[in-house]
């Protein structure tokens, strides 16, 4: 009877003890999040990085994109209103209450992570930056963290975050302010429309016509929509999700997609291992801002902590290759 009695004591002692480590834990992480989120105070403008390079993004492709499912396109010559969102607060709540993407992500992680995204401070309306919004984007790229292992689609979710959260200053911005010209090109495929910009805009900063074509065609089926329309990817929340999710699924040769490199989906030839350019998260810093990878960089360093922050959140270590100090950017014949 006694030895009874001691087994449930220490069975007492060490569930308290796992909700005290749990408990210190999770203030372990919101003072760290507090911490990097004032960082970005006054040092980011709205929708612009401070490590931006004007042209990023898949370069027009030969092959004709597959026909994707069609998302109804906005009226001829509408202009929607910027900064809406296309699922209410109350849509996101009430379809979006469980834990998403094979359970790694929930609302309430979701709020945790981002509590001052856009939309949810004070005097601003709709949430445009919600995870109900992400979540309908990624239904048209249904490989999206559904690849690989779960240790690998872990590592997905928190390398795709840690890049959008520096383009966005914690989902906090939208689009670039500081617009010098209109991002236009002359291209064949993708011809850009008299009295349209293709500046930055949304979480991964989509610049110029060419990849407005582009990702208009994979997601519209149409090029024409976001061609003349290109404020929409600063009006549908939906929308502007999911130029981010294209980005990070297509591959732009030489370069490999940022989703194939997370999740074993590529192998490295050997004029990639000869420029130390292997798999992980550091590649896909050199596949988004190859500017930035072989030296040390201040603007790298702050990806770097973000993912590896984002992974300790996720419950999964960061994986090799973290970095690309050590490796040659895309886009050099020599370090």
């Amino acid at each position: 009877m006694k030895s009874k009695v001691a087994v449930a004591v220490c069975c007492v002692l060490m569930l308290a003890q796992c909700a005290t480590f749990r408990k210190n834990e999770t203030q372990s992480w919101k003072s760290s999040r507090d911490s990097w989120n004032s960082s970005y105070s006054g040092t980011i403008r709205q929708g612009e990085s401070s490590d931006a390079v004007p042209g990023k993004g898949p370069q027009p492709a030969s092959a004709t994109p597959k026909k994707p499912n069609k998302r109804p396109q906005p009226p001829k010559g509408a202009k929607p209103a910027e900064g809406s969102s296309s699922l209410s607060a109350a849509a996101a709540q009430g379809q979006h209450s469980g834990a998403l993407f094979g359970g790694m992500i929930s609302e309430e992680m979701w709020d945790e992570l981002f509590p001052n995204r856009l939309g949810r401070r004070a005097g601003e309306r709709g949430d445009f930056y919600s995870l109900a919004a992400l979540v309908e984007a990624a239904k048209h790229f249904p490989r999206f963290l559904h690849e690989g292992s779960e240790t690998q689609r872990r590592r997905e979710l928190a390398a795709f975050l840690a890049h959008l959260t520096q383009e966005t200053g914690g989902f906090r911005y939208l689009k670039q302010i500081s617009v010098t010209r209109s991002y236009s090109v002359a291209n064949k495929e993708y011809p850009p429309v008299e009295g349209k910009e293709y500046y930055g805009r949304g979480p991964m900063q989509l610049s110029y016509n060419y990849n407005y074509g582009q990702f208009s065609n994979a997601y519209f089926g149409d090029k024409s929509v976001l061609l003349n329309n290109p404020e929409l990817l600063a009006a549908d929340s939906v929308v502007s999700f999911g130029s981010a999710i294209w980005f990070w699924m297509t591959m732009q040769s030489p370069k490999p997609s940022c989703h194939d490199v997370m999740v074993g989906g590529w192998e490295p030839g050997s004029m990639d291992t000869d420029a130390n350019r292997l798999p992980g998260f550091g590649l896909t810093l050199n596949i988004i801002n190859a500017s930035q990878c072989g030296k040390k960089s201040e603007h790298a360093q702050k990806r770097y902590d973000l993912y590896e922050r984002y992974c300790t959140y996720f419950g999964v270590t960061k994986g090799d290759n973290c970095e690309c100090t050590n490796q040659l950017p895309y886009g050099k014949k020599s370090f």
